[in-house]
């Protein structure tokens, strides 16, 4: 009896145990989305309680004014911005009466200073829903404070319990808009997934404007023309430095500066997220899609919304982030007019702000000429029977041939950038720091190499890559490797192997780890893979978020370069330009987007004359000469990989994109082209870049501040103009100055 009883108890546990666990697992184990709740009862509001408040729209009073600008605030908290140099208003609040047709939402989104993205956790479904709310449709009561050179507005959103702050002021010449994370407030159960701030400000329809584009920052800078009819109506939506691979489910668009603009006829405008922009958006709409009226806004993201996975089989659903991003958010908008009111007056003032904020200054004059920069490809490991083989390149010794050859052909000084050199050659991870392969050499013939490079004038940098590892005594997959925000360890498969991605802060530590054993080789710096994507952390032993991973980036460079003397990277992330030496493979190709149908040098612009960049290799071109006069057309140095030994033997390495590279091949051909290339762009490697625009169909003209114009003709007939002729096909300098 006492064992049947005994029985009897456990049988009444195991069932009491399952039902709770149905009831916890429930969903789950239905595959339905688990509904957030609030951690406590949520305030109880009745919008139809709150009374609607009406503003004057002519309410305006001005709060600040400087030698450039007046700002003027009204009731509401929208905002005007004179600019006296052209005499000239930008103002937040359009005129949506010269739209009759625009009622509802969108009249209302148009109407205000602000839209607020948002859910409502206290609501039992299944899943949240994303709302947007704006001045009228919460019932908003703004309240404006004078401040020091502006406003702080207060928007308390009535009816949904949710309250910021959004600050402007006048500082040596721009306008500063910032949104303080601390002022923002959530009640009821209502949470803030993102804001805009002033989404209007210069929007004007089509037919108000007879030259005028939106600025975006895809690739190196693109436009949405406003008078062009476009393919598709639908709107350019760039999340700044792409997506985060730690947020599933989150798209994302090759954006690598966090700046956007816009030109109307003779005036513009350029806007510089500086804070919060890791986290941030901007949105470009043409005109026809919502409104009438062309507009582009930035998007400061406060929880991130992504898919929430539930099982290994890939059950989940989509939610927002739990907690609320505390960084705060500020955006600079730099005012043109005149001859500089396009994108490279407003280039020019982002060239400004990296001097100011990065510290970035002019490249000094050198006599010797236009750098070449030489990726030489080492070797790298083929599939063996038993193990891997290791098929050379290019040895240590044979790259000293190289540069020799070059120099004896009038190229010169050459920037070399090796990459396969470490042992087991290019395997896409953190080399094995010594030793160098020994195939190639070794580190006696490595060191050997940098002393004798440096003996002729030229430099020798290694390249790395410190955001993946695979399993070494320095790296513990378990420890070190980056997880998302479901706690999933992020890796793939390269060549067989599991590569496991780096946080940022790892790669930095293993950096400080190996440096003293790079400075032991003798080289010149470093040339850095993988920096081009920022990831935020969520493994709880070292949590980080973007801003912070790129921060840890700038640490890495920093480091290289008191150290090693010189440091560059790929594709010249706004994060990181101020850090490098050089950018190997700035974005310079055309735009292919619907929208944005037009691509335009801002970056290059920006950033001429105080950091070298090149385009692709000159012997990997897609489209041969067209590519060579884009980099003549956007100032960008002379870069070619090469290998000693013909590329073919690299067919079943990580080498095999190289398919065509050996040096005895591409010798005449390089010098000739480098000749060219440093006769137009070696006296002026050192000076800003002061206007760019298109003579004629095909044709482009760059200028720069000491009176060089260079222009390049793209057709298959010559140019001809005021006594210019430039052939097909290439290109002509004029207008030298000094």
């Amino acid at each position: 009896m006492a064992v049947k009883r005994v029985l009897t108890l456990l049988l009444v546990l195991a069932a009491l145990a399952g039902a709770v666990y149905v009831l916890l697992q429930g969903d789950k184990l239905a595959m339905k989305p688990v509904s957030r709740q609030a951690a406590t009862a949520p305030a109880v509001i009745n919008p139809a309680s709150v009374q609607r408040i009406e503003y004057k729209a002519d309410s305006y009073r001005k709060v600040a004014e400087d030698g450039r600008l007046e700002l003027l605030v009204n009731d509401a908290g929208h905002i005007r911005v004179r600019d006296k140099q052209g005499d000239f208003v930008w103002n937040s609040d359009p005129d949506t009466g010269l739209e009759p047709d625009l009622k509802g939402l969108w009249k209302s989104n148009a109407d205000s200073p602000f839209l607020v993205e948002y859910v409502d956790a206290s609501k039992q479904s299944t899943g949240l829903q994303f709302n947007t709310a704006n001045l009228n449709d919460a019932k908003t009561k703004t309240t404006v404070a004078g401040t020091e050179g502006g406003a702080e507005l207060t928007f308390d959103l009535q009816t949904l319990g949710i309250r910021f702050k959004t600050e402007v002021r006048l500082k040596n010449g721009y306008l500063e808009v910032s949104v303080p994370s601390g002022s923002i407030v959530e009640s009821a159960g209502k949470e803030v997934v993102s804001v805009w701030p002033f989404p209007f400000f210069g929007a004007v329809q089509k037919q108000a404007v007879q030259e005028g584009y939106m600025l975006v920052p895809l690739q190196m800078g693109a436009i949405v023309p406003m008078k062009d009819e476009h393919q598709l109506l639908s709107r350019v939506s760039a999340k700044i430095f792409g997506n985060d691979r730690a947020i599933p489910g989150q798209p994302g668009t090759y954006t690598i500066f966090p700046a956007f603009g816009m030109k109307r006829d003779s005036h513009s405008y350029l806007a510089v997220i500086e804070e919060g922009e890791y986290t941030s958006s901007v949105h470009a709409t043409p005109s026809g899609l919502y409104t009438s009226f062309h507009w582009i806004a930035p998007q400061f993201v406060y929880r991130n919304a992504y898919f929430r996975q539930t099982s290994k089989l890939g059950a989940g659903y989509k939610t927002v982030e739990k907690d609320r991003s505390t960084e705060n958010r500020r955006i600079r908008y730099y005012f043109q007019s005149g001859g500089q009111a396009d994108y490279a007056g407003m280039a020019a003032d982002y060239r400004g702000y990296l001097k100011e904020t990065q510290g970035m200054r002019q490249i000094q004059s050198d006599a010797k000429g236009l750098p070449l920069y030489l990726t030489l490809y080492g070797g790298a490991q083929e599939s063996g029977l038993f193990a891997p083989n290791f098929v050379s390149a290019t040895t240590f010794g044979q790259a000293s041939s190289v540069l020799k050859g070059l120099h004896e052909a009038g190229v010169g000084p050459i920037n070399v950038m090796y990459t396969g050199w470490a042992k087991g050659g290019d395997r896409n991870v953190m080399p094995d720091v010594p030793p160098a392969e020994k195939e190639l050499g070794g580190d006696k013939g490595l060191a050997a190499l940098a002393r004798e490079a440096q003996a002729n004038g030229d430099r020798v940098f290694l390249q790395a890559d410190y955001t993946s590892s695979r399993l070494n005594g320095s790296f513990v997959p378990s420890r070190d490797s980056l997880k998302d925000i479901n706690g999933k360890v992020q890796s793939g498969k390269t060549m067989g192997e599991t590569e496991y991605v780096n946080s940022a802060s790892v790669a930095l530590r293993l950096f400080e780890d190996n440096v003293s054993k790079y400075e032991a080789l003798g080289i010149d710096g470093m040339y850095f893979r993988g920096f081009g994507s920022v990831y935020s952390n969520f493994r709880a032993s070292d949590p980080a978020t973007r801003a912070q991973a790129a921060e840890d980036y700038r640490k890495l460079l920093k480091l290289a370069k008191d150290r090693l003397g010189a440091a560059g990277a790929a594709e010249g992330n706004s994060y990181i330009v101020g850090s490098l030496d050089f950018i190997q493979q700035l974005p310079m190709d055309p735009s292919y987007d619907l929208v944005a149908t037009k691509a335009v040098p801002f970056l290059p612009i920006a950033i001429h004359g105080m950091v070298d960049y090149s385009g692709m290799w000159g012997n990997l071109r897609d489209s041969g000469k067209t590519d060579w006069l884009r980099s003549i057309e956007y100032g960008a140095v002379p870069q070619y990989l090469l290998t000693y030994e013909d590329s073919s033997e690299l067919r079943k390495t990580a080498g095999s994109f190289i398919y065509s590279s050996k040096f005895a091949e591409w010798k005449d051909s390089l010098a000739a082209e480098y000749r060219r290339w440093n006769e137009a762009l070696g006296p002026v490697r050192g000076t800003f870049i002061s206007g760019h625009r298109e003579l004629a169909e095909g044709v482009y003209e760059t200028r720069y501040a000491n009176g060089t114009a260079i222009v390049v003709n793209y057709n298959e007939t010559a140019y001809t103009r005021n006594g210019l002729t430039v052939k097909p096909l290439d290109f002509a300098v004029t207008g030298k100055e000094g």
